[in-house]
């Protein structure tokens, strides 16, 4: 870690959540959160709601109040822009700007005893390959409309952290990246699906992201960067500078070999950064592995790693690997529960 970072929380290992929930009903995953994420909890996103309250709506919203001409429309297969500031686009955009404000509420309401709080936006990478263009093309077509894109970005990062810091002192940025592999290397296919967008250079990634995570610090904020493929490009991920990463360790194997690059990880906890570590796996209806089983995950790798437990304990936080959108109400909460139970049995080993 450099001068330069802060901790994303205090303590540790603790418990996190990615932020997002099934349901309609912000309040309920906040009750959830408040009691297995005290240290910190997410301002949640439900999806389930419709078009606005997913991440590429919401990060929509944002921009279009930096930048008018970033608003956005819903189209059968996603999100494109509008064009211009239009009655479709302004009204999905007051639409997710309402979730989010009542999301915002909600947590406010149930996590006013918390230190500190996570809020979750969707990267610019991400979004450049999931909005597209009028012309039906994605953003990663235009170099215009990305030039744009990447000026914006810092202002959307400097007052959702603006936002958050009125109501708690200690705010996390997460910028949400799942995308960015499939840009990295080519993988966006074109309308026709015949073709993809050129590849995304290492270079032009980085400068993005870091004008991002740069932002959010001069802001106040401390920021994880949360890229749930793999394997991820870790070494693009640690040369950004975001206080801490998330990423998907489910798929680690005995012999080093599988998942994420292990080197990488001993890298990243050797110079002290923090990782949350996505160690819970899950399906609809809940975890899908004993707490024990997934400790035990955590300290094997760890000690592939040649990194005792309580050299970076403080720095390690265990969660999903992505949002629980997709679980039932009863497995979000479940799978919530469990993660805390992993944390709470780290820390007991540290002790």
């Amino acid at each position: 870690m450099d001068g330069n970072q802060q901790q994303p929380w205090s303590g540790g290992p603790i418990a996190v959540s990615q932020g997002s929930f099934p349901g309609s009903d912000p309040r309920e995953p906040v009750r959830i959160m408040s009691g297995e994420n005290p240290d910190l909890p997410s301002v949640p996103e439900l999806p389930g709601r419709g078009p606005g309250a997913d991440m590429i709506g919401r990060a929509l919203s944002l921009l279009a109040q930096v930048a008018p001409e970033f608003a956005g429309e819903t189209t059968s297969s996603g999100w494109r822009l509008a064009g211009r500031v239009t009655d479709p686009g302004t009204r999905a955009m007051r639409r997710a700007d309402s979730w989010l404000a009542q999301d915002v509420e909600a947590s406010e309401e149930g996590y006013h005893a918390a230190p500190a709080v996570k809020v979750a936006v969707a990267g610019p990478w991400t979004l450049a390959a999931n909005v597209e263009l009028r012309s039906g093309h994605r953003m990663l077509a235009d170099p215009g409309a990305m030039r744009d894109l990447r000026d914006a970005y810092p202002e959307v990062v400097r007052r959702l952290a603006g936002r958050m810091r009125r109501s708690w002192p200690q705010v996390t940025l997460q910028i949400d990246e799942p995308s960015l592999p499939a840009v990295l290397a080519a993988g966006i296919a074109t309308p026709s699906g015949l073709d993809a967008y050129r590849s995304v250079s290492t270079e032009e990634a980085h400068k993005a992201l870091s004008e991002a995570v740069r932002a959010a610090r001069e802001s106040g904020a401390a920021t994880v960067l949360h890229c749930c493929a793999v394997p991820a490009p870790l070494a693009l991920l640690r040369s950004v500078g975001a206080d801490a990463l998330s990423l998907d360790l489910t798929g680690q194997t005995p012999d080093g070999r599988g998942g994420q690059d292990e080197e990488q990880l001993g890298q990243l906890l050797e110079s002290e950064g923090s990782l949350v570590a996505g160690v819970v796996a899950w399906a609809v209806d809940g975890p899908t592995a004993a707490v024990n089983a997934t400790v035990g995950s955590v300290m094997a790798l760890l000690d592939r790693l040649g990194i005792p437990l309580d050299s970076c304990a403080a720095r390690l936080a265990v969660s999903t690997p992505c949002g629980l959108a997709g679980a039932s109400p009863a497995g979000a909460r479940a799978t919530t529960i469990r993660a805390a139970e992993v944390a709470a049995l780290l820390a007991r080993e540290v002790a």
